[in-house]
């Protein structure tokens, strides 16, 4: 993808029209906001951090006195809460929300959660945009539709598929992230060419340093591509059913050692690259993952870090494991890797196999 030239993805489903989602991608797309975003009103409810930044302001600016309420929201784990959902919802009945209104979500993935979970519930559901400030939203948090809260028993446990009607991609809105959470972010985008495309994991590879660097035709070549990626599957399992659950490589430790971390230890993106450390693991057993791949990817990750030792104590992990998502009666869907670029979904890996490899697992 050249730099300069914002391109377009429709994200269509099977479903009604208003679940269909148009993703630009493009730097200097802030600037394009006001007619890029979606509302039937014309009217908008803008939800971000509280920090004047930048990004933000650009929206405020592009809606002008098309905006009727503007939120601030704590985009930290510890608020992806359902107290924070009521809070934007307090503030948007008393702003006058109408059915016909819709919200604009600036900020990183707990922002596009909430922000979507939100809209899902409020009238029974209002129109919602996305416009990612950090990497991992906008490869990840902010495409698809699925929006929710965690709960004290483990993460993501409330929530809705909701999908956004436009998905604002302005990598320019990253130049600013701290360091750590810049690098965090990252592993979804690399995540997403591990499992379903491995030209754009060899592009990766040999940007990384230019990507770190935040160069950004090589930036913006990986949060496309990863977008491209995340839109394909969404739109051939929009309600996580099936070839969806692929993008949850890595988060099944991930989400485990997240939770036990009270979501203060481990960045999203961190816990992440752990899980993925011991998907590698399972692979090499279950998939005959080769060893080549399995080393370029902890390789990788090994330069996207270092990463904050996580968690590994069966007893503090277990619970979080047994509470999984995608836990039966007969253990938890796996997504494992066969090579680079091509994964696949085992049914019934019990939590015994992931305890054992979450003790081994290693960026050395």
């Amino acid at each position: 993808m050249t730099a300069g030239q914002p391109q377009s993805i429709h994200l269509q489903t099977a479903g009604p029209p208003t679940s269909d989602t148009r993703i630009w991608i493009g730097p200097g797309l802030l600037a394009e906001a006001g007619r890029r975003l979606f509302s039937p009103s014309g009217r908008f409810l803008l939800v971000s951090p509280p920090s004047a930044s930048d990004p933000a302001a650009a929206i405020r600016l592009a809606l002008g006195d098309r905006l009727i309420a503007d939120i601030a929201l704590d985009d930290r784990e510890e608020s992806k809460n359902f107290q924070t959902v009521l809070g934007i919802a307090d503030r948007a009945l008393g702003a006058g929300l109408r059915r016909d209104d819709a919200f604009v979500a600036v900020g990183g993935g707990v922002t596009s959660d909430v922000t979507g979970f939100a809209a899902a519930i409020l009238l029974r559901g209002v129109a919602w945009n996305a416009v990612p400030t950090t990497t991992g939203a906008m490869a990840d948090a902010a495409i698809g539709g699925k929006t929710g809260v965690d709960h004290p028993a483990g993460k993501n446990l409330l929530g809705a598929f909701h999908p956004p009607r436009v998905v604002l991609i302005d990598p320019r809105a990253a130049s600013s992230l701290p360091e750590r959470d810049f690098r965090a972010g990252l592993v979804e985008a690399f995540k997403a060419a591990w499992i379903a495309d491995v030209a754009l994991s060899r592009r990766a590879t040999d940007s990384l340093d230019r990507i770190l660097a935040r160069e950004e035709e090589a930036l913006l070549d990986l949060l496309a591509g990863a977008a491209r990626v995340k839109a394909s599957i969404v739109a051939s399992d929009p309600q996580d059913r099936g070839r969806r659950r692929l993008l949850n490589f890595g988060h099944t430790l991930g989400h485990a050692v997240e939770a036990a971390g009270g979501f203060r230890t481990l960045r999203h993106g961190e816990a992440v690259a752990w899980g993925i450390l011991a998907a590698l693991e399972v692979s090499k057993r279950r998939c005959g993952l080769p060893d080549p791949d399995a080393e370029g990817i902890r390789a990788d990750l090994a330069r996207l870090g270092p990463f904050p030792e996580p968690e590994r104590d069966p007893r503090e992990l277990e619970p979080y494991l047994a509470r999984d998502k995608k836990a039966t009666v007969k253990g938890i869907a796996a997504v494992l890797l066969e090579s680079v670029g091509r994964a696949r979904v085992v049914e019934s890996v019990p939590a015994s196999e992931w305890l054992a490899a979450a003790a081994i697992m290693s960026l050395k």
